[in-house]
């Protein structure tokens, strides 16, 4: 195309396969224009391209491009059987994909009507179809790529959110579509930014679920449909941003990463794994939070995953340069801050920071050791470390929670370093609500016999009874 603009042209045998097979149905034009469903003009010019063959059709359409373009989406907007849905977003989807001049026209009705060209399109994403959904979002995709920016972020938002319910499914077929769609999107800058500011958890949760689930099993979705799912996480990466809230909210997806990396046989599938974790560390929001990545990172066990991937045949002998490169950088980047900065205690504020990290796995906290050494720390800033332990009770309080147990129990080793001063803070704090919380799970345990045992023994320290 002369402006370099070629659109997306989907790699999904599923889809070909069913556009062919929508194209092979008859549409009761006729029937539709005496119901006046459709106009008998808007039925007569859909027929005559109907007869014709694909090429015939590009030169009827080229020569009439003003008429086609509003014909095929009045006829959109006007009929609602899916059948006829289908066939007439199949039409438009090749016309778009095909003829370069058809999709300037559809793009320039925006100046006859502010709602064009997209509202006919939006309309359908309800659709419970999951085809008419896939075929109106890939139009939507194909026309707001060329367009590169968009006047109203709602078409995003909407885009965004079925996109997002579409990866959430349980077809691979319509998952490997919307993946494809959702990183062209993304490559828009614009596009990402609103990806960003809108709903950016919500919408990343399926993808983050489907790389937790890659790394379960190498083997639970089809390697082209693995390799996208790591692509939108890797375009997403490139963001400081996105980086800081994607690990905020899903402190396992590091994890989820690393294990890819150091299981998967398939060199691109590594590759990708690993330059993911590459910008999470290289690209953030200021050196403090680079700290945090750095940290979790290591809790996950990153410096051990990173020198067995830097032993394996295609990092050693330098062929592939990239990847290569990419573990070098997190090889130094670890080794630094575990010789420089690292303690205990930063592996301990990496669980409190990621809550969903919390795990008696970390030796911190059973040390008696650790805790001689770290609980005055906890005094600090009037006692922040313990109102952050207690919010996380407060978020876990309606959950049988082993997470609720160890921070009982790490209370109990604060207790017994700080004495009197963190007694009277938790007797005396918000009004003696957290006492009251550590006291409620003495009833509301649901049958966790552990968890009401080390609320006992925390009360029982409280009210001045030692173990």
């Amino acid at each position: 195309m002369s402006d370099g603009y070629s659109p997306l042209v989907i790699d999904s045998t599923f889809l070909a396969d069913s556009k062919k097979s929508i194209k092979e149905r008859i549409i009761p034009w006729e029937g539709l224009a005496r119901s006046g469903v459709v106009s008998e003009d808007d039925a007569n010019h859909i027929k005559l391209l109907e007869k014709q063959s694909q090429q015939n059709q590009i030169t009827s359409v080229k020569n009439q491009l003003d008429t086609y373009s509003k014909v095929l989406l009045n006829v959109l907007n006007r009929v609602d059987k899916d059948d006829v849905l289908k066939n007439v977003l199949t039409l438009i989807n090749d016309l778009l994909l095909d003829l370069p001049e058809f999709l300037d026209a559809v793009l320039k009705l925006s100046s006859v009507d502010k709602s064009l060209p997209y509202a006919p399109f939006l309309n359908h994403l309800d659709n419970k179809d999951d085809l008419i959904k896939s075929l109106s979002l890939y139009n939507l995709e194909i026309l707001l790529a060329k367009a590169k920016s968009v006047e109203d972020d709602e078409v995003l938002i909407k885009i965004f959110s079925v996109l997002s319910n579409i990866i959430g499914g349980s077809d691979s077929n319509y998952q490997f579509i919307g993946l494809q769609i959702l990183q062209d999107l993304l490559i828009v800058k614009p596009f990402k930014t609103i990806y960003q500011n809108h709903n950016l958890v919500a919408n990343f949760k399926p993808i983050n679920n489907l790389i937790t689930k890659l790394a379960s099993n190498s083997n639970a979705t089809g390697l082209q449909l693995s390799y996208n799912i790591l692509l939108v996480a890797w375009i997403l990466s490139f963001s400081a941003p996105i980086n800081k809230a994607l690990i905020h909210n899903f402190p396992q997806l590091a994890g989820s990463l690393l294990t890819i990396a150091k299981d998967s046989i398939k060199l691109k599938i590594v590759r990708v794994a690993v330059a993911i974790l590459k910008n999470f560390v290289d690209i953030t929001t200021s050196p403090q939070e680079q700290f945090k990545v750095i940290k979790l990172l290591l809790f996950h066990g990153a410096l051990n995953t990173v020198n067995i991937l830097k032993e394996r045949k295609f990092a050693s002998n330098g062929s592939d340069e990239e990847l290569s490169n990419d573990l070098s950088y997190l090889s130094e980047s670890l080794n630094e801050i575990v010789t420089s900065k690292l303690t205990s205690f930063d592996e301990y504020l990496t669980e409190l920071e990621n809550p969903k990290l919390i795990s008696y796995a970390s030796p911190t906290h059973k040390s008696s050791e650790f805790w001689l050494e770290n609980s005055g720390k906890f005094k600090d800033s009037n006692f922040k470390l313990v109102r952050r332990i207690f919010e996380i009770l407060i978020q876990n309080s309606n959950d049988n929670s082993t997470v609720n147990v160890i921070l009982l129990n790490d209370l109990q080793f604060l207790i017994k370093n700080l004495g009197q001063d963190l007694i009277t803070f938790i007797n005396t704090e918000k009004g003696g609500q957290y006492k009251l919380l550590i006291m409620s799970f003495l009833e509301n345990s649901q049958g966790n016999n552990e968890l009401k045992y080390e609320a006992l023994k925390t009360i029982q320290l409280l009210v001045g009874h030692n173990f």
